[in-house]
């Protein structure tokens, strides 16, 4: 092969390279997640923070003073309605009530004498051989001593009661807290904090809402009665669910919040008084909502949009939010139940790009209840 030749198939090569070079490479699919656009039924749902409360709360004092002679509860019991938890000296009780009954026992004995000159009188009277004024002094003094009587009886009354009351019972059922006065202590009445009963079954949990919201849960009461969970704000674990039972009557011309208040059976005791929890009202149920994972939604110049994968290729589609709960969207527009949306990698993805689609690793999440 001559010279010629050579030079020619050498610059055959090199062409053939340059058109090689130069031809585009088609760029390979983006990978991303995807998630079904689902219809189901969605609760409808307000969140917000809560404060743990008994439904009633009594600082337990003695009626009596005295001595405490016994502590019949041990700290933080549970108590019921009725039970014995303080005994105050009751001797001194004791002998005032027997000497109120000796002192009625007296009047009863002085009222019956009076009674019979009374009725003698009477009778004497009535033959014409005692004078009106004799008969009226008998009668009257039978009326003294009846009224005398009366007033022994309650002294009785009030001895006995306060006899009662030198043991101090518990007047509803709870959990108490520390005996704030141990046995040997002289207590006054109606002084001294003996302890603190906090009724626990049921309990309420007192939140607040805007009251933009009010017009909206009243719509939903009128329905059914909303249902309320509590739920620890760290683990986010439900510790028990109850009912709406009270809304305020009027709100709170500073903060522009309504107090609410929810009522929990607290079978387990899960909620304490003072303690803080997540709360979910769950007003009710809208069903056939169209529902997408929120982390799918992009918020462009336009407004939301979602990235729709049809036959491998991405299109950016304008959607319409109605409302969020938990990681959910509600869309009203511009999707349909069945469609496919990016989920994770969509800042990747541009419009008709070609994607490789695999489901997302993290289900579709439900609807707090």
């Amino acid at each position: 092969m001559n010279r010629s030749s050579l030079l020619l198939l050498l610059a055959l090569i090199l062409s053939s390279c340059d058109k090689q070079e130069s031809a585009p490479s088609e760029a390979p699919p983006v990978p991303v997640e995807v998630a079904m656009v689902e219809s189901r039924s969605v609760p409808v749902d307000m969140l917000t923070i809560g404060t743990v409360e008994p439904i009633a709360t009594v600082h337990l004092k003695s009626k009596v003073a005295g001595e405490i002679l016994k502590v019949d509860f041990v700290d933080g019991a549970h108590v019921e309605a009725g039970q014995a938890l303080f005994q105050i000296d009751p001797r001194p009780f004791e002998a005032a009530l027997k000497r109120a009954e000796a002192n009625f026992a007296i009047a009863q004995a002085t009222l019956s004498n009076a009674t019979e000159q009374a009725e003698r009188y009477t009778t004497l009277i009535k033959r014409g051989v005692a004078s009106k004024e004799q008969f009226s002094q008998y009668l009257s003094n039978a009326e003294s001593q009846k009224a005398e009587l009366a007033a022994r009886q309650a002294d009785v009354d009030q001895a006995r009661l306060s006899l009662d009351w030198a043991q101090v019972q518990a007047p509803i059922s709870g959990r108490t807290g520390a005996a704030l006065l141990k046995a040997g202590n002289i207590v006054q009445a109606n002084t001294e904090v003996l302890t603190v009963i906090n009724q626990m079954q049921p309990i309420y949990v007192t939140f607040s809402l805007p009251e933009g919201s009010l017009a909206t849960i009243r719509e939903w009461m009128a329905k059914g009665k909303p249902v309320v969970t509590a739920r620890n704000p760290e683990t986010k674990e439900v510790l028990s669910t109850g009912e709406l039972t009270f809304i305020d009557n009027a709100v709170n011309t500073t903060s522009g919040m309504i107090a609410i208040k929810a009522e929990f059976t607290n079978e387990n005791e899960r909620l304490w008084p003072g303690q803080f929890v997540d709360v979910t009202v769950t007003l009710g149920h809208e069903p056939d909502s169209l529902v997408i994972p929120s982390v799918a939604i992009i918020e462009g110049q336009q407004g939301p949009q979602v990235f729709v994968v049809e036959n491998g290729v991405a299109s950016l589609r304008p959607v319409k939010i109605y409302r969020t709960t938990g990681d959910l969207s509600l869309i009203t527009e511009g999707l349909q139940a069945g469609e496919t949306v990016i989920s994770v990698g969509q800042l990747r993805v541009a419009p008709g790009a070609k994607v490789a689609a695999k489901a997302s690793t993290t289900p579709t999440p439900s609807p707090q209840p």
